[in-house]
């Protein structure tokens, strides 16, 4: 199946006629919307469940990672690099309480980062994501992925801000709503609980550019309690699902890697937010860089250049 699957992705890419395209799109389509019905069932039926609610958001987010990984497999027209391998999953959760950074292009992000999270590593580390409130708005879908999930809302004041609309230079937020949000960040790091996030702050419409100045906010808590931050760079989303589309699907190949992040010389408890993000920049714009080499050239690796399977 594997072999079949590259042989078909390789061969649509370099040249995908509209029809194909369309088809591919609509296929993409309909398996996304069954996995996110799926997943919206089971995490509403999980939050009826007698258990802890640090379980309930453990396996909402372990399930949307497990049928994630399924509609990837159902979609041989992308084509999936993964060079995280289990090592480096256990060695982010051995550090943790820590942050994943991940540079944002497209709504492909979200469902191929879950996708290639090992659910083991999401039971040890209860990694939560950090994501705009309005994403967490959406009909069925959001209540999965926000508040099922124990994710973290940016309560943005720009309409669409962070999600790709708005005015991409207003990062200002609701900042007594936001209180309530920041409390409960500090409360899953001091459980040595993992956060995920988008440093940019929203959207990266010129990606060919390089990063966008990562926001230094971001990196408060990370400057308060020393957490170790980790890089997931994701590669050719953009192909996968283009911005300004409505849906996505095409034929294309798309990456992602995991490396902690070189900070700054010790004692990194010395540095500041505003040193941690621009650590951070440089070191992630090399790592997003290199995976980019890595994917056009088509490199095999003992994580990468396999389906995404699921665990």
């Amino acid at each position: 199946l594997f072999n079949v699957s590259l042989h078909l992705s390789t061969s649509l890419q370099p040249m995908t006629p509209a029809p194909l395209r369309l088809l591919c799109r609509v296929w993409f389509g309909a398996t996304l919307a069954v996995a996110c019905l799926l997943l919206g069932a089971a995490t509403r039926v999980l939050h009826l469940l007698p258990i802890s609610l640090e379980l309930s958001e453990d396996l909402s987010v372990s399930t949307a990672a497990v049928l994630f990984r399924l509609m990837l497999r159902v979609n041989p027209q992308i084509r999936v690099i993964n060079t995280a391998r289990e090592a480096d999953w256990d060695r982010l959760a051995a550090c943790s309480p820590a942050m994943i950074l991940m540079n944002h292009t497209s709504f492909f992000d979200f469902f191929l980062f879950t996708a290639l999270l090992p659910p083991r590593f999401v039971r040890r580390a209860h990694v939560r994501t950090v994501m705009s409130a309005s994403i967490a708005q959406l009909p069925f879908l959001g209540r999965s992925i926000g508040d099922h999930a124990g994710s973290f809302k940016v309560y943005f004041q720009a309409k669409g801000a962070g999600f790709g609309k708005g005015d991409a230079s207003d990062f200002s937020v609701d900042r007594a709503r936001q209180e309530a949000e920041t409390a409960r960040m500090e409360a899953h790091i001091k459980r040595r609980g993992v956060l995920a996030f988008c440093p940019e702050g929203g959207m990266n419409k010129t990606p060919s550019e390089g990063l966008n100045p990562f926001r230094r906010g971001s990196f408060a808590q990370a400057a308060k309690y020393s957490t170790p931050i980790w890089g997931a760079a994701l590669h050719g989303s953009t192909a996968a699902w283009p911005r300004d589309a409505l849906l996505g699907g095409d034929p294309s190949t798309v990456a992602l890697s995991l490396e902690q992040l070189t900070l700054l010389p010790p004692p990194v408890a010395t540095a500041t937010a505003a040193d941690l993000a621009e650590a951070c920049q440089e070191a992630m714009q090399r790592q997003v860089d290199r995976l980019a080499t890595l994917a056009r050239g088509g490199a095999r690796t003992e994580g990468g250049a396999t389906r995404a399977r699921a665990s």
